[in-house]
């Protein structure tokens, strides 16, 4: 296969979604406008039945599959740092089985990283397209203005749009950054495999390296 533009990696366990969201967030993958990339799913630890059969989506040798011979048991860290070991792809997308990706998602991510750099009246005001921060829809948040942001999963008819901005612990998601591959391998891949890894690890890298800030909407985390 030719080096894709993108590596969607995916961590899968028995359990962690229903079989009916695993595959709407498949097919959100399978009906996106731009068509460039590869899936690499993980499922952590052996299986306990068959996935469900994706083989009508059209992913055919894009689809990679693998099954760990012991569970990581550490929300998909290990999996997500074997994707970055793995990927073909120019840029990494980090996806859970249960989101769903808009049907422009790609084809939005690889205009934005084409664009040519403006400089910005300091160094550090300079923009990296080497990290893609984009808007997400995250169900299941509420705010009430008067005290911290809380999640309840089951509240899907309410949300609140995450921006990124600033990229702090509980105010990023893994969804909604997308990395060069050669970055990723150069900081030593998703390194950190505690609960709370996503946001800490965006923190550190664009406080050290900056980022480019996208004025549009990927998807949905629920």
């Amino acid at each position: 296969m030719v080096q894709p533009r993108f590596s969607v990696v995916v961590p899968h366990y028995d359990g962690s979604v229903s079989d009916e969201h695993f595959l709407r967030g498949m097919r959100s993958l399978a009906a996106q406008t731009f068509q460039d990339f590869e899936i690499l799913l993980y499922h952590d630890g052996p299986l306990s039945r068959a996935l469900p059969d994706v083989t009508g989506f059209g992913f055919g040798e894009r689809l990679r599959t693998q099954v760990t011979d012991e569970r990581h048991d550490d929300w998909g860290h290990s999996l997500r740092d074997r994707g970055i070991n793995d990927a073909r792809g120019d840029y990494i997308v980090h996806f859970n089985p249960d989101n769903v990706l808009y049907p422009n998602a790609l084809r939005v991510v690889d205009e934005w990283r084409q664009l040519p750099i403006r400089p910005g009246h300091t160094p550090e005001m300079t923009q990296n397209p080497e990290i893609l921060i984009f808007a997400i829809f995250m169900r299941g948040m509420s705010f009430s203005g008067r005290g911290s942001l809380y999640r309840n999963s089951n509240w899907t008819d309410t949300g609140l749009l995450y921006t990124g901005m600033p990229a702090a612990l509980g105010l990023i998601d893994c969804l909604q950054v997308v990395i060069k591959t050669s970055l990723w391998r150069e900081i030593g891949g998703w390194y950190d495999k505690s609960p709370e890894s996503d946001g800490r690890i965006y923190q550190r890298l664009v406080a050290s390296r900056g980022a480019r800030y996208v004025p549009a909407v990927l998807g949905e985390h629920w």
